[in-house]
C-alpha cells in the first residue's frame, strides 16, 4: 500500500525524495486476556471481560520509508532530516484513513543499507500506536474547515445541542460514536451548589459552584488552577458505545459532555448513528 502520512503535523510530501509503503498495519487490536487454568475442569476460567468490556493491547504498524537522491551526500542529508522527524512520540495520521489519528512512538532501532550506487535508502520504521485511534476532532467543536469529511457525512451541523444539558434531569440516548468506551471531560457552567452527574448509574459529585472542569480521563477536578479533588466523591465514568448512554444530572448548572470518539480503526461518518436528542 503506497500513501502518505502525516506525523507531528510534518507530511512526508514536505520531503523531497521519499516515497512511503505500508508493510503491515493490523486493523484489529489484541485482547487482553485474563484466564485461569484449572485441573479438574474442561476449559478454563475466562475473566476477559469480568469488568463489562474488554480491554486491548499496543499494536504495531511497520513502514517503509523509501529515501532517494542524486549522490551519496545529498543523500545522507536527506536521511538526517528524516531521522530528526521521526524522533519521539507524537500523532500520526495515514493518507488513506485521514479522520483519525494515532498515538504513537517509534520502537526499534531504524537503519539501512545504501543502495543504486549510494542514491537510495529504504528504512524500514516500526511505530507503536495505542489500541484505538481518535477522531480528529471532538464531539462538540466538530470538523474544522479543512477536515477531510465526506460530502455524505452525517455529522450534524450543531452537534454541541447533543451534548449540553441544561439543569436537573434524567437525559437518555447519549450517543458515544465511537466503537469502544470512552471517558469524557465535562464542563460545569453556572453551579450554584453540589453538583452530582451520573452516567449508566455510575456517579460523580463535586461540593463547588461556579465553573470547573470533572475531566474523567485523566481522574481530576479542577477550576483553573484550584485543585477540587477535595470536594469530589464518587467515581470517574465512561461512555458506552451506542446511543443508550443515560446522563442523570442533580443541581443547577449546565453540563456539556466532551469527548474524542476512539476507533478499532477507522471512521466512517456516514454510518454514525446520533440517537435521539
Amino acid at each position: 500500500m503506497r500513501n502518505g502520512l502525516k506525523f507531528n503535523d510534518k507530511h512526508t510530501s514536505e520531503f523531497a525524495g521519499v516515497t512511503v509503503r505500508t508493510k503491515d498495519r493490523p486493523i484489529f487490536p489484541s485482547v487482553k486476556e485474563s484466564v485461569q487454568d484449572a485441573e479438574e475442569m474442561n476449559g478454563e476460567y475466562d475473566f476477559t471481560d469480568v469488568s463489562g468490556h474488554e480491554y486491548f493491547s499496543t499494536r504495531k504498524f511497520q513502514i517503509e520509508f523509501t529515501v532517494t537522491a542524486d549522490k551519496l551526500s545529498e543523500l545522507q542529508k536527506k536521511l538526517s532530516a528524516v531521522s530528526r522527524w521521526f524522533k519521539g512520540r507524537g500523532t500520526l495520521i495515514f493518507d488513506d484513513i485521514p479522520l483519525v489519528k494515532w498515538n504513537v512512538r517509534i520502537v526499534d532501532s531504524v537503519s539501512y543499507m545504501p543502495e543504486n550506487g549510494g542514491k537510495k535508502a529504504v528504512l524500514s520504521v516500526t511505530y507503536k500506536a495505542m489500541p484505538f485511534s481518535d477522531m480528529i476532532f471532538n464531539v462538540i467543536d466538530g470538523p474544522c474547515l479543512d477536515d477531510v469529511v465526506e460530502l455524505d457525512s452525517n455529522i450534524p451541523l450543531d452537534a454541541e445541542e447533543y451534548f449540553t444539558f441544561n439543569g436537573t434531569g434524567t437525559y437518555r440516548n447519549v450517543p458515544n460514536i465511537g466503537d469502544v468506551h470512552v471517558r469524557p471531560v465535562i464542563t460545569v457552567t453556572g453551579a450554584t451548589g453540589t453538583m452530582s452527574i451520573s452516567c449508566n448509574g455510575v456517579k460523580i459529585s463535586v461540593a463547588s459552584t461556579g465553573s470547573f472542569v470533572i475531566d474523567c480521563s485523566k481522574e481530576q477536578v479542577y477550576s483553573g488552577n484550584t485543585n477540587l479533588m477535595g470536594k469530589t466523591t464518587g467515581e470517574f465514568f465512561e461512555l458506552a458505545p451506542g446511543k443508550d448512554n443515560t446522563i442523570t444530572v442533580s443541581g443547577n448548572a449546565t453540563v456539556q459532555i466532551n469527548y474524542a470518539p476512539k476507533f478499532l480503526y477507522s471512521a466512517d461518518t456516514t454510518e454514525i448513528d446520533w440517537g435521539d436528542e
